[in-house]
């Protein structure tokens, strides 16, 4: 039994060691100062408070002990209590800093729920951040690194490591994250790139398959794998860049345009619905006026796997049929 309680008692944190030990050093000297002082100390509240004050050096004076032995018991208290008191604060001090500092070098687990997680720290990553916090401020952000050193941003929780490796997908809680977004890693070429993000997307799916997962590519023969390992979303960097860059130069002055016109951080972005029962039968006309009056635009019909932009007005809309709205 002595040897299970030694063996128990090594395991405890040292904080917690030394808070029971001054906990105990208070409860026992309380004790005793009833029982030397009844007059001075009539109630076991009486000689805790006086031993607490003791202890933290206040001494308020409120109780004293009068005689030598109680006398002597209060310097014993000094004795003993000052150098543990202070061990005691200096401890909680040291473990305060340590978890700033745990925190700060992404060390420590995220055990919230309904967070979006972001793989990879560059330029994107950024400004999908500064976007997501200005649209939604109540929005948890991880972040997931294996390069950074710190956090790079007080707003996030930070966690690094490989994002390929389970032990860092759990630390960010990726069982209960709402989305995932992987971007390409600026470290590697365009093929490297693809390949570790077709990993990550393994690694995700393989511990929470119901994660929504959003990918990007950086060279088109890797989008199959990616549907293949499971990425509910594949953001095809190269084709988003240069349809851009090509709408800029058939028609100029139109880039700012074309990339401020979705921007949820001004409350700008496109969302695709199930049609309304009540819509389904009617004409894309009749559609359109209906999403106006709830102040977005229709801009087409999903009807499968076929996107129907800007359909003649007399375009009847069928179930199954979803809608392609700008919604500002």
């Amino acid at each position: 039994m002595k040897h299970v309680f030694i063996s128990v008692w090594q395991k405890l944190p040292v904080y917690l060691r030394i808070s029971l030990f001054v906990f105990l050093l208070i409860f026992i000297f309380g004790y005793i100062m009833t029982v030397i002082e009844p007059q001075t100390f009539p109630h076991l509240f009486d000689g805790l408070w006086w031993t607490v004050v003791t202890i933290s050096t206040v001494g308020f004076g409120d109780l004293v002990p009068n005689t030598i032995a109680g006398k002597a018991a209060g310097m014993l208290i000094i004795l003993l209590g000052a150098a543990f008191a202070t061990a005691f604060f200096a401890t909680f001090a040291a473990a305060a800093v340590e978890l700033q500092h745990a925190f700060k070098r992404g060390r420590l687990m995220y055990k919230k729920n309904g967070h979006v997680i972001i793989v990879g720290w560059n330029a994107k990553a950024s400004e999908i951040i500064r976007s997501m916090k200005k649209a939604d401020p109540s929005q948890e952000i991880v972040l997931i690194d294996q390069t950074l050193e710190e956090s790079p941003l007080d707003i996030i929780h930070f966690i690094k490591g490989p994002p390929i490796q389970d032990q860092t997908l759990k630390k960010a809680n990726i069982s209960s994250a709402k989305s995932i977004v992987i971007t390409s890693d600026q470290h590697k070429n365009e093929t490297e790139a693809d390949m570790q993000t077709i990993l990550v997307i393994l690694a995700v799916k393989g511990l929470a398959p119901e994660t929504y997962t959003i990918a990007e590519l950086q060279t088109a023969h890797q989008a199959l794998n990616a549907e293949r390992a499971g990425a509910d979303e594949i953001v095809k960097a190269y084709e988003l860049s240069s349809h851009i860059m090509v709408n800029g130069v058939l028609h100029h002055h139109s880039i700012k345009e074309s990339t401020e016109i979705v921007n949820p951080a001004e409350g700008k972005h496109i969302e695709v619905k199930d049609i309304p029962p009540e819509l389904l039968q009617q004409t894309f006309k009749e559609a359109s006026q209906y999403f106006l009056g709830h102040r977005s635009i229709l801009l087409g019909v999903k009807r499968g796997e076929r996107l129907v932009y800007n359909p003649d007005l007399g375009f009847k809309l069928i179930t199954g049929d979803q809608a392609i709205l700008f919604v500002c």
